[in-house]
């Protein structure tokens, strides 16, 4: 009988020190949740995974480019800038620009373009997408109006091609940038030209 008694504290003592240790071992390593928003291959957020609110802005842009920056084939045309308002980078893939609110997908951008985590692209408007020599950098297939109009950045296909943001500006002086002050949040004013770097103002 007392070796019976013993058997069974031993079995109980057992189960304990069992149960102890399983408890001890959710506490040092805890189970966490599916966290995985960006592409496991390149470190890069999809546009199908972005966050409501667009984290990617229009910036910037000059309407009449005389002599203020040169495109990577050594152009004065019309530009624009993106900014990226996370601490991630993006994919722009599938993603539109454009400049007719009756046309939202006019221009598409390529496939593999990235903006850095908290940086900036420049768009150059000028047409010249299909041209083979305009290999360096991102040209789109219109040109701004000097003369004021409305540009927009849609969202893709998959989302239903929506405006993630827009800007309507009203006649640009020539080689001057219009942009957002504060950098990336504020209103759009004539500000120092800062293609690919935080807005100044004038």
């Amino acid at each position: 009988m007392v070796k019976f008694q013993l058997t069974i504290i031993l079995i109980l003592l057992g189960c304990a020190v069992f149960i102890s240790c399983e408890k001890a071992q959710q506490v040092v390593k805890p189970t966490l949740p599916d966290m995985d928003p960006m592409d496991p291959v390149d470190n890069i957020m999809p546009p199908d995974k972005m966050m409501e609110g667009s984290p990617v802005v229009i910036n910037e842009l000059m309407a009449d480019n005389d002599n203020t920056v040169p495109d990577p084939q050594g152009d004065y045309d019309d530009w624009l800038e993106l900014h990226n308002l996370t601490d991630m980078a993006l994919s722009l893939t599938g993603l539109y620009l454009s400049d007719k609110e009756d046309n939202p997908t006019k221009w598409v951008f390529p496939e593999n373009t990235v903006i850095p985590a908290n940086g900036y692209l420049i768009v150059w408007l000028d047409e010249d997408h299909d041209d083979e020599d305009a290999t360096e950098g991102v040209h789109a297939n219109f040109k701004l109006s000097k003369g004021g109009e409305t540009v927009m950045l849609v969202d893709t296909d998959a989302r239903g091609n929506q405006v993630l943001d827009s800007i309507t500006f009203e006649e640009q002086e020539t080689d001057v940038a219009f942009g957002r002050w504060p950098n990336g949040t504020g209103d759009f004013q004539a500000i120092v030209a800062t293609p690919g770097a935080e807005n100044r103002a004038e």
